[in-house]
């Protein structure tokens, strides 16, 4: 299946209430959310195409700064992988855009192991790569320095563009600790960018 199936398809309204499995409401503001999710475990591609639609500014800027350039084939398939995977994901009160992180980190390592494997070509490709800007650059490599949990909270908060809650949901912690863990993290990138300057 190709990810431009997606593409253009208009879901129907949906508002069922969550179950936060003991049967009751959860009113989190995924509702619409979670429904589209169970729809397309059902093999709804329109709502799956509304996932996509509302992830893949999300998707495409964490394979960017993962990459180092824009990559459409890698966007395409982190969307290919979570719609083959959808099956086995399971709704445990961590937001979806969480379970796309994990698809896209892979998908960039991937991506990145490819190239390193690739040999040098005879003729350059036809349309040009964007360059990244040094402070980029220079970012990237800092967060990479970053304790794993603190990474983390960076690219779920600023790439992803995840609340203190669901961030929280997703690490099996509390807003509070995402609250610490992401000035901690602050710091120490502050304090890595002024040694390499």
């Amino acid at each position: 299946m190709e990810v431009s199936q997606f593409r253009g398809s208009t879901p129907a309204n949906i508002s069922p209430p969550s179950n936060d499995g003991k049967g009751g409401y959860e009113p989190d503001g995924r509702e619409d959310e979670r429904a589209l999710v169970r729809r397309a475990q059902d093999g709804d591609r329109d709502a799956f195409g509304e996932l996509y639609r509302t992830h893949l500014p999300a998707v495409s800027r964490l394979v960017r700064f993962r990459l180092g350039a824009e990559d459409e084939d890698a966007v395409s398939e982190v969307f290919l992988r979570a719609w083959r995977g959808l099956g086995s994901y399971r709704d445990t009160g961590v937001p979806f855009a969480a379970w796309l992180y994990g698809i896209a980190r892979h998908v960039a390592i991937d991506s990145l192991r490819k190239r390193g494997r690739d040999e040098p070509r005879e003729v350059l490709p036809d349309r040009g790569v964007e360059p990244m800007t040094a402070e980029i650059l220079t970012l990237r490599g800092a967060i990479e320095h970053l304790p794993t949990e603190q990474r983390q909270v960076i690219e779920l908060k600023y790439l992803v563009g995840m609340t203190n809650e669901e961030v929280a949901a997703a690490m099996g912690t509390t807003p509070g600790a995402i609250n610490a863990k992401q000035w901690r993290a602050l710091k120490a990138l502050a304090d890595v960018l002024e040694e390499r300057t």
